[in-house]
C-alpha cells in the first residue's frame, strides 16, 4: 500500500496504511485512514472541550483513544478476522507512559480512564490484586500481552502531544469529587466526538440530521413576543402572575450562578422560569435550557406549553427526553418532513444538542453519574446551560448530597446557571460550600404566598375510611389523596354514586391520561367528580377542586395537594383537610411517610397557617435535623468518587450501579388496554429489533414489585414474550385489569408501596 500521507505535525510520511473503520460495500481503498479519524476526532473533541474549558485534555484524548488500532491484529479484524481485539487499552496505557512527570501523571490518569472506557464505560480504578482479565483501569494499564501498536509513532509525533491542566475551582470539602467530575466531562467529550466523527464516515460524509437549530436569540425573541399577550391582564390573579413573570425577565441580567424561584402553586412558574432562562441565556451567551421535572406524567404538558410559546420554532427546538415519549406520534402526518423531524429529535436524545431539553430527575441525575457512554455522552452539553429544577423538593433525600455536589461542579466549573423552583423550597444551602449565594427571582415571596392563599389547611386528626368516604359522598366535587395504592383502592371502593374516579400507578399511563381528561371535563362542566388518588395527582397536574383531603404526609406533599384546590381562586376560600388514616389497608406506613408525617404534624400544631414560608423553613429545618449526614448520601456515592485531594482511584462503575433514584427491583407488566396496545403487543412477538415498539408500549406498562409479579404469574395470567417482556393475558384482562382501578393485585401481595412515575 505505502500511501503518502501527512502526520499531525505536517511532515509527509510513507508508511503502511492503517485504517480506523471499514464500510460495507466499498473497497479497502475507501476505508477510513486511522490517522484521519484520530486527527478529526481530536479536533472535534478540542472544539467541544473549549465550551467547558478542557480543550487541551480533550484534544489529547482524541489523538490517543484509538491507537490500539495500529496493531496488525486489529487491521486483520477489519479484513474479516473473527478474533476480538482490545484496542482501547493501548491509549490508556500509553498516555501514562508519555507523561511520567509527577505533575502530569495525575492528569494523564484522568485521561486514561476516558480512553480505557470509551467503548465499555468508565471503569473502577481497581487494585493490585486484579487479574489481567478484570475490567478495572489498573488491570488494563498493567496488561502485559497487548498487540503491538507501536506503529502509531510513525504517524503521531509524541513531541506534539501536550497535557495542560484546566482552570478549575476545586471544592475544598470534596476535592476528589472535582477531579472525578472533570473526568466524567472529559469522557463525555471524547465519546461524543468519537461517535459523531465515526457516524460522519459511516454515512459517506453526509451529515446526519443533527444541529441546525434556531439560535437562543431567536427563541428568546419569539418567547418574549408570546409573553406580550399577558401585558394587560384583566383578572387580579393574572396580574399577579404577570408581576412574577416580569420580575423573572428583569433578573435575567444577573450574572450566572444559583437562583431560586419560590412561587405558590398556580403562580405561573412554568412560563416565568423559562422566560428567565431564555433571556438569561441570550444575555450571557449560554447554549441551552434544560428543564428538569420529577415525573414523566407532567413533562408532556410543560413541553407543550413551551412549543406553543415558541410557535413555528417549537417543534424542532424542544426535546422531550424521558421513558414514555412516543416517537411514533411524530409519524402521524406520514410525510418526509415529519419523519425528518422525528429522526432529528431522536438523534438529539443521544447528546442533547438542541436548545431546549425537557427531562426527568431520573434521566438528568442518573446520566450525571452514569459510566456507560450512551448515557454519559450528553454531559458536556450540559455545560454553559441554564438548568431549571422544577419541584426540587421531590429529589430523594438519600441522594441529595451527591446531586447537589454535582450541581455545584456544573455551576462553579462548567458555566451553568441553576434555578431551583418550587412552592416549598427545601434548605439546599446546607449542601453547598459556605458563602454560596442564592438569588431569589420572585418579588417578595411571602407576599405572594399571602396573595395566593386560597385554601385553609385544617387538621382533622384521626379519621376512619368510612368517615372520609362519608365526607366525599356528601360533596359533589372533591379530591382525596392518600399515600399508598392499596389504601387508594380501598377508600375508592367506599365512595358511592356517579362521577367517582381512582388514580394510581396501578393504572398504565395511557389509562391515567384518559381518566384525567374526563376529570377535567367534569370539573369544568360542574358535574359530580370525586377523586381518590395516590400522590400522582400532586405535582404539576392542572385541576381545580372546591375541597380536598390529604392523608398525613410531608408538609411539601400537603401544600402540593392544596394546590389542586381552588387553583383559579374562583371561591373566596376553600378547605384542605389533613387526616391521620385509621385504615385496614395500611399494615405499616412507609418509613419515610412516618417520619415526614410526624414532622408535618408538629408544624400543623405550631403554625396557624402551615403554608407560610416560615412554616416551610421550619419543616425542613426539623426534618433535616432528624437525619444523620449519611442519610443524604445513603449509597455512599461521594465516597466512591472522592478519595481525597491526592488520590484518583475512583470507582466510576460502582457509583453508577449504586446511583438509582427509583427502586429498580420492579417488573413492568404490559397491559392490553386498547386496540393500539394489542397491536403493539402482537408486533412485539415478531420484531427483530423491538426497541421502537417497547418505547411505545411504555404508555401501557404498570410497574409492580417482584413479589407482586410472582403472585400474578402464579395465577397464570401473565405470559412472557422472548423471555423478557411480560404481558397481562388479554383473555384475563377484564378480571385482572379494572377500568376504574387498573391492575388488580393478588390479595395480600402488597400495595403499600409508594410509586413515583419518574
Amino acid at each position: 500500500m505505502g500511501d503518502l500521507h501527512t502526520n499531525p505535525t505536517g511532515t509527509p510520511k510513507t508508511a503502511t496504511q492503517y485504517y480506523a473503520h471499514s464500510r460495507e460495500g466499498v473497497s479497502e481503498e475507501e476505508w477510513q485512514p486511522l490517522i484521519e479519524h484520530l486527527v478529526a476526532t481530536s479536533e472535534l473533541a478540542s472544539e467541544m472541550g473549549q465550551v467547558i474549558g478542557v480543550p487541551d485534555m480533550a484534544r489529547l484524548a482524541g489523538f490517543l483513544h484509538d491507537i490500539g488500532k495500529y496493531s496488525q491484529e486489529f487491521q486483520a479484524r477489519l479484513r474479516g478476522s473473527k478474533r476480538r481485539v482490545d484496542h482501547a487499552t493501548a491509549g490508556a496505557k500509553e498516555i501514562i507512559q508519555l507523561f511520567p512527570e509527577e505533575r502530569d501523571r495525575k492528569l494523564a490518569k484522568l485521561v486514561s480512564y476516558c480512553i480505557a472506557g470509551h467503548h465499555t464505560g468508565l471503569p473502577d480504578y481497581g487494585s493490585s490484586a486484579d487479574m489481567d482479565s478484570d475490567p478495572t483501569l489498573l488491570a488494563r494499564i498493567e496488561k502485559k500481552n497487548l498487540p503491538d501498536y507501536s506503529s502509531y509513532k510513525g504517524e503521531i509525533d509524541s513531541d506534539q502531544l501536550q497535557i495542560k491542566p484546566p482552570r478549575l475551582h476545586v471544592n475544598r470539602d470534596n476535592p476528589g469529587f472535582t477531579l472525578s467530575f472533570l473526568t466524567r466531562m472529559l469522557f463525555s467529550v471524547l465519546v461524543d466526538a468519537d461517535w459523531l466523527e465515526t457516524e460522519c464516515y459511516m454515512q459517506e460524509g453526509q451529515a446526519p440530521l443533527r444541529g441546525q437549530h434556531a439560535s437562543i436569540e431567536i427563541l428568546a425573541d419569539q418567547f418574549n413576543r408570546y409573553l406580550d399577550r399577558f401585558k394587560k391582564p384583566q383578572k387580579e390573579i393574572n396580574r399577579k402572575r404577570t408581576e412574577i413573570l416580569n420580575a423573572c425577565v428583569r433578573k435575567s441580567e444577573e450574572q450566572p450562578g444559583y437562583f431560586t424561584l419560590t412561587v405558590p402553586t398556580g403562580g405561573g412558574k412554568t412560563l416565568a422560569s423559562m422566560a428567565f432562562a431564555l433571556n438569561h441565556a441570550y444575555i450571557h451567551d449560554l447554549q441551552r435550557v434544560i428543564y428538569v421535572l420529577p415525573f414523566t406524567s407532567i413533562i408532556e404538558q410543560n413541553a407543550d406549553v413551551f412549543r406553543q410559546a415558541l410557535g413555528e420554532f417549537g417543534a424542532e427546538n424542544v426535546l422531550e427526553h424521558h421513558s414514555n415519549f412516543d416517537w411514533e406520534e411524530l409519524r402521524k402526518a406520514n410525510d418526509d418532513e415529519t419523519n425528518a423531524l422525528q429522526e432529528k429529535l431522536r438523534l438529539a436524545t443521544e447528546n442533547w444538542d438542541i436548545p431546549i431539553v425537557v427531562t426527568t430527575n431520573v434521566q438528568f441525575f442518573e446520566s450525571l453519574f452514569a459510566s456507560k457512554k450512551s448515557r454519559a455522552r450528553k454531559l458536556h452539553n450540559i455545560g454553559k446551560s441554564i438548568i431549571i429544577f422544577d419541584e426540587v423538593q421531590l429529589l430523594p433525600l438519600e441522594y441529595l448530597k451527591p446531586c447537589m455536589l454535582a450541581v455545584h461542579e456544573l455551576v462553579q466549573n462548567y458555566g451553568v446557571t441553576a434555578v431551583f423552583c418550587t412552592a416549598t423550597q427545601p434548605s439546599l444551602q446546607r449542601f453547598f460550600p459556605d458563602g454560596t449565594r442564592f438569588t431569589e427571582l420572585a418579588p417578595n415571596p411571602q407576599a405572594l404566598f399571602t396573595f395566593f392563599r386560597r385554601v385553609q389547611v385544617k387538621n382533622l386528626g384521626t379519621q376512619t375510611d368510612d368517615e372520609i368516604a362519608e365526607r366525599l359522598n356528601d360533596t359533589e366535587q372533591a379530591l382525596c389523596i392518600v399515600n399508598t395504592r392499596r389504601h387508594a383502592k380501598g377508600l375508592f371502593d367506599r365512595v358511592n354514586g356517579d362521577g367517582k374516579f381512582h388514580l394510581s400507578t396501578l393504572m398504565c399511563p395511557a389509562h391515567r391520561k384518559a381518566k384525567l381528561r374526563e376529570i377535567r371535563e367534569r370539573l369544568v362542566e360542574g358535574l359530580p367528580c370525586r377523586v381518590v388518588s395516590t400522590s400522582v395527582m400532586e405535582a404539576g397536574i392542572d385541576v381545580d377542586f372546591p375541597i380536598g383531603y390529604r392523608a398525613i404526609a410531608g408538609l411539601d406533599s400537603i401544600i402540593q395537594a392544596a394546590g389542586r384546590v381552588n387553583r383559579e381562586m374562583k371561591l373566596a376560600s376553600a378547605e384542605m383537610f389533613v387526616f391521620v388514616p385509621d385504615t385496614e389497608f395500611i399494615k405499616r406506613p412507609p418509613t419515610f411517610i412516618q417520619q415526614t408525617g410526624s414532622v408535618a404534624q408538629a408544624i400543623l400544631r405550631g403554625h396557624a397557617d402551615p403554608t407560610t414560608i416560615a412554616a416551610i423553613e421550619a419543616y425542613y429545618r426539623m426534618l433535616y435535623t432528624l437525619q444523620n449526614e449519611r442519610a443524604f448520601d445513603a449509597r455512599e456515592i461521594i465516597r466512591l468518587l472522592d478519595k481525597g485531594n491526592d488520590r484518583i482511584d475512583f470507582e466510576f462503575e460502582t457509583a453508577a450501579r449504586n446511583f438509582r433514584l427509583i427502586d429498580q427491583n420492579t417488573v413492568a407488566v404490559i397491559i392490553p388496554y386498547d386496540g393500539t396496545a394489542k397491536r403493539l403487543i402482537n408486533a412485539l412477538q415478531y420484531a427483530p429489533h423491538p426497541f421502537k415498539i417497547l418505547r411505545q408500549l411504555q404508555a401501557y406498562a404498570v410497574n409492580i414489585y417482584e413479589r407482586e409479579f410472582l403472585d400474578l404469574q402464579s395465577k397464570g395470567v401473565i405470559w412472557t414474550i422472548i423471555d423478557s417482556y411480560h404481558v397481562l393475558d388479554e383473555t384475563q384482562t377484564h378480571t385482572w385489569y379494572h377500568d376504574e382501578t387498573g391492575l388488580q393485585l393478588a390479595e395480600g401481595s402488597g400495595g403499600d408501596a409508594i410509586f413515583y412515575d419518574g
